[in-house]
Order: structure tokens, then sequence, then C-alpha cells
């Protein structure tokens, strides 16, 4: 009789306990309700988290939080959705504003990307002097290619950058193979050509946008030592392309954010259509 006894008092305990922690869980849902209706979207999630948390047999409480967190994070997508448009018209009269000094340099017969060139640089197309010539590509990475056009051969790497205040860059060094780093010979001179990617590039661009009119030296580092002043027209090709390169990336951004929250705004009006039963 005594056992019977604990037990019946062991369960009544448990139920109590029970209880309470239900209500628990219901005011964390209720809470969470509030925040939707504030659009407090992120302390809906936070809040519905904790439901499992304080009861994990809280199971309509659960539910309903879950169905409560895909109406919170619908409300959020639509949000990026619409913030996501908004500044992709922003920049795209950027991009038609900047583009109109830009050439695209495609061949469509064997190039799958192009290159997007500032039209006013000189050195665009130089094999003739030695130069640093820049272009954007169509995915809006930033390329900048150290030229040495002489009767020496230089056979450089790298370059650097430098004012005359102490202040210096050096580009990343990228070994002779042929393709990203090749030399030949026309007309007599020997021609090296290097190319140079992000991230390094971008260093690169703010270090010339940032001298403002200080004059840079640019030297080649290789078997025998190279250096010239940095030409204004450069430094103005250099700068522009720097500026395109950074709207077409922002444009990417935002043209990946919308698709992703499109795609997650249909997923979600599914599964609140499937649950539209989960609620107290």
């Amino acid at each position: 009789m005594k056992n019977i006894f604990l037990v019946i008092v062991v369960a009544v305990s448990l139920l109590f306990v029970s209880c309470d922690n239900n209500k628990e869980a219901r005011n964390f849902y209720f809470k969470a309700k509030e925040a939707y209706d504030l659009s407090d979207y992120l302390r809906v999630k936070e809040l519905t988290d904790s439901i499992k948390i304080v009861n994990n047999t809280a199971f309509d409480e659960i539910r309903a939080g879950m169905q409560l967190a895909r109406k919170a994070e619908l409300a959020i997508n639509k949000q990026t959705m619409v913030y996501a448009d908004s500044m992709l018209k922003i920049l795209q009269k950027e991009l038609d504003k900047a583009i109109v000094d830009f050439d695209l340099i495609k061949n469509e017969e064997y190039q799958t990307s192009g290159t997007i060139v500032y039209k006013h640089d000189p050195n665009k197309d130089s094999q003739t002097k030695s130069c640093l010539r820049v272009y954007v590509t169509e995915e809006g990475k930033l390329e900048i290619l150290s030229v040495h056009s002489g009767s020496t051969a230089v056979e450089h790497e790298s370059f650097k950058l430098a004012i005359a205040n102490g202040e210096f860059i050096m580009s990343e060094v990228v070994p002779y193979d042929g393709a990203s780093n090749y030399r030949y010979k026309i007309n007599g001179m020997n021609v090296e050509t290097i190319t140079h990617r992000e991230p390094k590039t971008l260093g690169i661009a703010q270090f010339v946008i940032s001298a403002k009119g200080a004059p840079i030296t640019v030297s080649y580092d290789g078997k025998r030592p190279y250096s010239y002043t940095l030409a204004k027209s450069t430094r103005k090709a250099i700068t522009e392309s720097y500026k395109l390169s950074e709207i077409i990336k922002q444009i990417k951004k935002y043209q990946r954010d919308e698709a992703i929250a499109s795609q997650t705004i249909a997923i979600l009006q599914k599964q609140i259509e499937d649950h539209k039963g989960d609620s107290i």
C-alpha cells in the first residue's frame, strides 16, 4: 500500500511539473506571436526555438511555433526581395552611366566571357611599351596586366607601387608559366605580360585611388631592375575600372539574393499551406 501511495505522489508531482513546463512553452509561443505582430521576425525565431527547450513534449506549442517561424522567415525573405529590387534599380542606373566609357571585348567564336576595357586608356592594347593595363571581366572581377616591352628582357614575376612618403604595395608573385605569365618577341622587342587577379588587384586599385595626386613609381621585380612613373591615364583607367567592378559585383550579389529569396518564398509558402492547421 505504501509503495502504491508513493507511485501516486510521484505521478501527481510529474503531472504538475509537466503542466508548469507546458505553461512556460505556451508563454514562449504567445511572446513569439507578439513579436511577429510587431514585425520583429528575428525575435520570433529566438522565441520559437525556446519552446522545445523548455518542454520537448509540448507538441501543440512546438508545431504552432514552427508554423509561426515559417511565417516570420517568409516575411524576412519578402523584405529581402523588396530591398534587392530597390538596390538593383539604383545600381543599374549607376552601371548605365559608367559603362558608356567602356568597351566589351569578346570573340563569340571561342570566348564564353569577355573583358570590359576603359576606352580612354591609351595603353589598353599596348604591346610596345611598359605599362599597367586594366580590365574588368563580365563577372565583375578586376584584372591588372603588368607589361614590359624593351630590347632587354626583365623576366619579372611581380611589381611594386610606391609613393615618396614610403607607402607601397606589392602585387602577387606570378611564376612564369606561359599562360598567366608569358614572354615573347615581336619586331625584335622582348615583351612580357603577367595577369594579376583578385583579391590582390583590389588592394592595388585602392592604393592608386588613395594616392590621389602623388606620383606613383612602378617597379618590376625580375632578373633586371626596371621602373617607371605610373601615367595619369593609367591611374584614371584603374580608378574607373575598379568602380565599375564594384558596381557589377554588387549587382550580381543582389541578383543572387533575389533569386535565393524567391526560391525560399516558394518553399515556405508550400510548407505554410501544408501546416495551416498547426496553430493554438
